[in-house]
């Protein structure tokens, strides 16, 4: 493995880190797992508590991932995040964008410049949730995909040097990983009736509330067919059956 191009060697606290990380990542069978591992991998490695990975086909696209996978407060925050934030996320500026693009990780603390629209997500999303720092990493993905792994935490300056250095290591390895993952798409198997209905719902990331809504049943009722659906497809949550089967509209 290659130490970074810049700055000093890491310490070997750090390689061990990312050693680590890599190891656990490197046993995923599918994207969908590859995804999960990567959230658990940095929890138990590097400590973080509050993290996402959403994927989109561009990393503008990753942005408006409705059915991310999640990790802490995010559980808590992110439906607020989805209906109101996602458009004026201060790292999804096109300085961000470019840094991610070119380096694999982007900060809060080191954007050179924060445009308005960026101010009020700060001021608005992450003073709500005590939020002090925020930062992305980006994965290429196949198939031309990318993903985003945001950690958030209300320490401020969570990413420190050596900690950048680490995580930038970490999107070089860790897209090369993903990239080796077969990336087949499923087709679900038929579904009838409400249950089709219930499961396209489930499909777009729609909450039990809002599909109750949508197809005027009752909550228990719509708790009861996600059951349904789940044992049907053999998905052990809501987040495997979007991974495995929902093929996102195109644009």
């Amino acid at each position: 493995m290659e130490a970074p191009t810049t700055g000093a060697p890491l310490p070997r606290a750090q390689y061990e880190r990312v050693f680590a990380v890599l190891e656990r990542c490197d046993a995923a069978r599918t994207i969908p797992e590859f995804k999960e591992l990567v959230l658990d991998s940095l929890a138990s490695a590097f400590s973080y508590r509050n993290l996402t990975c959403f994927a989109g086909q561009t990393i503008k696209d990753a942005f408006t991932d409705r059915t991310p996978s999640l990790r802490g407060s995010c559980v808590t925050s992110w439906p607020g995040y989805r209906d109101r934030w996602h458009e004026i996320d201060v790292l999804s500026s096109d300085e961000s964008c470019r840094i991610l693009s070119r380096e694999g990780l982007s900060d809060i603390d080191r954007l050179r410049t924060v445009p308005a629209w960026g101010r009020e997500y700060i001021d608005g999303h992450m003073r709500q949730w005590g939020y002090r720092s925020s930062a992305i990493m980006h994965l290429r993905f196949p198939r031309g995909g990318h993903a985003l792994v945001g950690l958030t935490d209300p320490e401020p300056r969570l990413i420190d040097d050596a900690s950048a250095a680490s995580l930038r290591l970490l999107s070089r390895h860790l897209s090369a990983i993903s990239r080796r993952i077969p990336d087949e798409v499923t087709a679900p198997p038929v579904l009838s009736g409400r249950l089709r209905d219930v499961a396209a719902l489930v499909g777009e990331g729609r909450a039990n509330r809002e599909i109750a809504e949508t197809l005027h049943l009752s909550l228990d009722t719509v708790k009861k067919y996600v059951s349904r659906v789940l044992a049907a497809t053999g998905c052990r949550s809501r987040a495997e059956y979007v991974a495995r089967f929902h093929v996102p509209a195109a644009h």
